[in-house]
């Protein structure tokens, strides 16, 4: 069939089009995506093909030195494994608490006291790890900080360790797995990608492991083939059938390093405007002479001296506007964009709370700890439940651990306690905590739970404060303010009461009324 010819009229349209670079809208029969069309705009938008693994082939490495990079020497890089580490990991760690139960199905106390008892003198510095180095917690911390800046970590599990529980720990440096090992699969021999071999499913079967760092020994050290049951590899995939894992800085690393740039560049450019005052022009071409490249031709201003301008020269004032004014928008916009990239609030990020109040910076909180809660449950299922798995096998064998069976699915039951938050506003969170216990919405376990604690640990310390308060005849329930003198506490200040654009700031929030100015105090039983 003879293809039909468009119009001359429309040729000469497209032609014209074409010459300056643009194109006409495609009619709605010939429509496609926007994010699919070509034109001009799009010519630098390079976006391939690529398979997880061969996207990471050629730039895991590279990236994953600049990300160490960034760790080292970017403020806003280290400072964000530091919030990394202190809102997920915390200053005790993730704790777990056993909470096995007996043949009756009440809660077996005695056997979750051992349990728990075992697994703390595990967690402590010089047990945990084969070179004795690092506590639990500690590791727990390392691990977090290098998988966000490696965008892996992996963990040997050493079974059969010279200690009393027979199992220990030991870290491996994501360069030891080399990511440029890989063969094709065989009649014989499994496929191996990215330095870890793999069944037909893609499942890991052995880690190719160096003994030690490559660069310590110029690359020569050979392969060791360890079984994939040994070593946990920690990483967050994503895309689907990701071998190896890429670092969290990936996606901003590139804008944290073009704005540590400029602002090394608009410091450099305030010290000379600062170190600079003035310049001497010479407007006589006859009165000028060829400086002595010895002795360059320039006056040092001294205080109380008169300086006489040389004939021919003129005295011209140097005002440079460095940093300029757009300076502080254009570094909080991009920290505004890296803050997007990593999951994380601007205000945090940035260590900037100006101009920021009491709502604006609550609802920033609530979205940052919802980050933080899913990377916390990421550690916990993914790094401590396995380990915790091996130790109880281990410490039951070889007897560290004695209960009444040998039998480590008999004691699975358990969880694991990450660190709670506080609320921004203490006295609104523990009135809803007292109301949704009233309620029977919710237990004080799981308020508890949110706060980081463990609810019999609490009980056991109120039950002790009884009895010592008893001895000194000191009552400890006594009535609550329902409202604090918010006078000198501006967070206890209801929402409606903050000032506006239209209403001075220093008005005085409405009082509360007789009825609401006590509540009845919770004693626990």
């Amino acid at each position: 069939m003879k293809q039909l010819q468009k119009p001359a009229f429309a040729r000469i349209v497209d032609r014209a089009l074409n010459a300056i670079g643009l194109q006409r809208t495609p009619s709605k029969r010939s429509s496609v995506f926007s994010g699919a069309a070509g034109s001009r705009l799009t010519l630098d938008w390079v976006a391939p093909i690529l398979s997880p693994d061969q996207e990471c082939r050629g730039n895991l490495r590279l990236l994953r030195a600049r990300a160490r990079e960034l760790a080292r020497n970017n403020p806003i890089g280290r400072h964000f494994l530091n919030m990394l580490s202190a809102n997920v990991i915390g200053q005790n760690g993730i704790r777990y608490q056993s909470l096995v139960r007996d043949k009756k199905g009440e809660i077996d106390r005695e056997t979750n006291k051992k349990i728990e008892a075992a697994w703390t003198e595990w967690c402590k510095k010089g047990n945990c790890t084969v070179d004795g180095k690092l506590s639990f917690r500690a590791l727990q911390d390392l691990s977090l900080r290098t998988e966000a800046m490696d965008g892996e970590n992996f963990i040997r599990k050493v079974k059969g360790f010279d200690n009393k529980w027979g199992f220990a720990l030991q870290t491996i440096d994501a360069d030891q797995v080399d990511h440029l090992f890989s063969r094709p699969p065989g009649k014989r021999e499994a496929e191996i990608r990215l330095g870890i071999e793999v069944d037909s499913w893609g499942k890991p079967i052995a880690y190719w492991v160096n003994p030690g760092h490559p660069s310590d020994f110029g690359g020569s050290l050979l392969r060791d083939r360890i079984d994939a049951s040994q070593i946990l590899h920690q990483f967050d995939p994503y895309r689907v059938n990701q071998t190896r894992g890429l670092t969290w800085f990936h996606a901003v690393m590139m804008s944290l390093k073009m704005l540590d740039g400029y602002m090394e560049a608009e410091i450099v450019a305030a010290r000379v405007g600062a170190a600079k005052m003035a310049v001497l022009e010479c407007n006589d071409a006859a009165a000028f002479d060829e400086p002595d490249p010895d002795k360059p031709f320039r006056m040092e201003a001294n205080a109380g001296m008169i300086e006489a301008i040389p004939p021919g020269y003129t005295l011209k004032e140097f005002k440079p506007d460095h940093p300029s004014n757009a300076f502080d928008q254009f570094v909080k916009t991009n920290l505004r964009w890296v803050a997007s990239g990593l999951g994380c609030s601007y205000n945090a990020l940035a260590n900037d709370l100006q101009g920021v109040n009491y709502s604006s910076l609550r609802s920033g909180l609530l979205i940052e700890r919802d980050r933080w809660k899913v990377v916390q449950k990421h550690v916990a299922e993914d790094f401590m439940q396995p380990i915790f798995e091996e130790w109880m096998k281990m410490a039951l064998l070889t007897g560290a651990l004695k209960l009444d069976s040998k039998d480590p699915d008999r004691y699975k039951e358990g969880k694991w306690i990450p660190r709670g938050w506080q609320w921004v506003d203490p006295f609104k969170e523990t009135q809803a905590a007292v109301m949704g216990i009233a309620a029977a919405l919710q237990t004080r376990d799981q308020v508890i739970a949110d706060r980081g604690g463990d609810y019999e640990e609490v009980f056991e310390q109120l039950a002790e404060e009884d009895k010592v308060a008893q001895q000194f005849g000191i009552d400890l329930v006594a009535d609550i303010q329902a409202r604090p003198n918010t006078a000198h506490n501006p967070a206890a200040v209801d929402d409606e009461n903050e000032p506006t654009e239209n209403e001075p700031a220093d008005k005085e929030p409405s009082e509360p009324d007789e009825k609401s100015a006590r509540v009845t105090p919770l004693k626990v039983m």
